[in-house]
């Protein structure tokens, strides 16, 4: 492709990137074409014309359609992340600050997700109509990055950050957890130290929760044994279950299993390693009654399962 002079203020046209990510996701010009409502040849033009702009070749084609190259596959990304925070400012300048209404994105946990998403939703039909509820599933890393980046109108998560632009309501202290297969640990507490000994399933350092790991693990002298890791929660879980070594999460994180009875899990103590579990948003949405009262309901929810000792 011939050489282009790219500019640091590029304007991508919003249309033309609605047409690539749609070619993206089709991974063939016709059916997007047809999805789009386009012409075929004036869909084609639109990519040419942005690999020109980028100087980059953004797809492979071949007679099967079309495959990302890496550099397509990070617009995609981007992409992503522009339209998310498109539909964000759109719910967060339309939402009224007089009554609770407009669309509210919440961001959570997977394990603990399973319990709040169900009851909120619920609750949130029953008492404000006006509201309509989405919700994106991650880890704190994700939840940060999509609440600061303006994907996301709420997140529970744990350990917001520390910054002036968000604001924070604590759910409860959560306690991290030696987690066993069923009938697998035969005391009710463990020390960091013996916890540590044992052979563990662990996700990466990339991970949160296993960086807070380590680093109360190596205070103490006691550094983890890793002898596998799984970047997915499931999988983690799904190994611990069938035995094949432990793993250190929060109580929050087994919900299921515990109450199902397939994973067992004992508190670690000295020391005793903890973990806000909050609720966060940005400053500015705090006018906004809608994600007020989503927040304050997954309070009540969140202390309701703490009462009847669910969670804890």
């Amino acid at each position: 492709m011939a050489e282009a002079k790219i500019t640091s203020d590029w304007e991508p046209d919003i249309r033309t990137l609605r047409c690539f990510v749609t070619v993206a996701e089709e991974r063939n010009i016709t059916r997007a074409s047809n999805r789009l409502h386009i012409a075929q040849p004036a869909l084609s033009r639109k990519i040419a014309s942005l690999e020109r702009d980028l100087n980059l070749v953004l797809f492979d084609r071949s007679v099967r359609g079309v495959d990302l190259t890496p550099a397509g596959k990070i617009l995609l990304d981007r992409a992503y992340a522009i339209f998310g925070q498109l539909a964000q400012t759109f719910h967060d300048v339309t939402a009224s600050s007089e009554k609770p209404a407009g669309t509210v994105v919440v961001g959570m946990p997977p394990t603990p997700g399973e319990f709040i998403a169900p009851p909120l939703l619920r609750h949130v039909k029953a008492h404000f109509p006006e509201i309509e509820l989405r919700f994106r599933e991650g880890f704190s890393r994700e939840l940060e990055n999509w609440l600061l980046n303006g994907q996301i109108g709420l997140a529970v998560m744990h350990n917001p950050p520390e910054r002036p632009d968000i604001t924070s309501q604590e759910l409860l202290v959560e306690k991290l957890h030696l987690i066993g297969r069923a009938g697998a640990l035969d005391k009710p507490f463990y020390t960091l130290a013996e916890a540590a000994a044992l052979p563990l399933i662990m996700p990466s350092r990339a991970n949160y929760l296993r960086l807070l790991a380590d680093q109360h693990a190596e205070a103490a002298g006691h550094p983890l044994n890793v002898i596998q890791r799984v970047d997915g929660i499931w999988q983690l879980k799904a190994l611990v279950r069938d035995g094949h070594g432990y793993t250190l999460l929060t109580f929050g994180g087994v919900l299921t299993e515990f109450h199902l009875g397939t994973l067992t899990a004992a508190p670690i103590i000295e020391p005793e390693v903890q973990w806000r579990l909050c609720t966060a948003i940005k400053s500015d949405q705090r006018r906004n009654m809608a994600v007020l009262e989503v927040e304050h309901a997954i309070g009540e929810i969140v202390a309701d399962l703490v009462a009847r000792d669910i969670w804890h």
